[in-house]
């Protein structure tokens, strides 16, 4: 972007405002100076690199500051903005944009719009040249070009002389692998098989011992003793002084 000086008279005012306003949205800086105060700024314009729009409006034409901003800038620098078709050549190669037409539209498809912005272009270019390539560019750029091929090479030849990674995984494995090695590898958590599942069990033969069946038809159980009055816990308070009752003694002794 480019700093742009916008120089016109009273009458042209409200397109040079609205020439302003667009022109900021472009990222410009834009600088307008309206009426005969333009004078008392030709003076730095002269030392600066700013495009310089000048309107010529019909009041334009007539008036002396104007001829002069034409006169004493750059032809490079200038772009000439017509509202009429008598506007003072003042031997420019380049014709004037025909701004009598336009009605504020900030779109490439009106040609007054598109003819300034390329206007702009032009003087961005003139003003700021690109810069020419360095003069050693081309020299450096082979000798990088050079070393990468050098470094590639020498990768090349160290890696041909290492082992293959999957030869390398191989050999890893089996001494991993090889418990005299002391090498660690994967942990298999197997339990170990019991010593019954190889071994029967020993079984002690009693040949006088007589069998379960045969004892059992013949032999009977011993009587047991009928347990009466069996505590199982200790009587309580009110246990203790019911057995003092004398009407319970006899309860029991009749029901018997």
């Amino acid at each position: 972007m480019i700093d742009v000086r916008i120089i016109c008279t009273h009458d042209a005012a409200k397109l040079a405002e609205t020439l302003t306003r667009l022109l900021e949205a472009e990222e410009h800086r834009v600088r307008l100076t309206t009426g005969r105060q333009a004078m008392g700024e030709l003076q730095e314009a002269r030392e600066t690199n700013d495009a310089v729009l000048l309107i010529w409006s019909p009041d334009a034409r007539s008036q002396s500051y104007m001829l002069e901003w034409a006169r004493q800038i750059e032809a490079t620098r200038v772009i000439d903005l017509t509202l009429t078709e008598d506007w003072p050549r003042l031997g420019r190669k380049v014709s004037a944009i025909d701004f009598s037409q336009w009605r504020g539209e900030r779109s490439d498809r009106n040609p007054a719009w598109r003819m300034l912005n390329e206007r702009l272009r032009g003087v961005t270019r003139a003003l700021n040249p690109p810069k020419p390539p360095p003069k050693y560019a081309a020299l450096a750029l082979g000798m990088a070009s050079a070393a990468a091929m050098v470094g590639a090479l020498v990768l090349r030849v160290n890696d041909a002389g290492m082992p293959r990674i999957d030869e390398l995984t191989t050999q890893d494995q089996l001494a991993a692998e090889d418990p005299s090695t002391g090498l660690g590898g994967p942990v298999l958590a197997v339990e170990p098989a019991a010593a019954l599942d190889f071994e029967m069990l020993p079984v002690r033969n009693f040949p006088d011992a007589p069998l379960i069946r045969e004892a059992s038809a013949t032999s009977q159980l011993a009587a047991l003793p009928v347990l009466r009055d069996y505590e199982l816990r200790d009587p309580t308070m009110l246990e203790r002084l019911n057995a003092f009752n004398p009407l319970r003694n006899t309860n029991r002794e009749d029901q018997r």
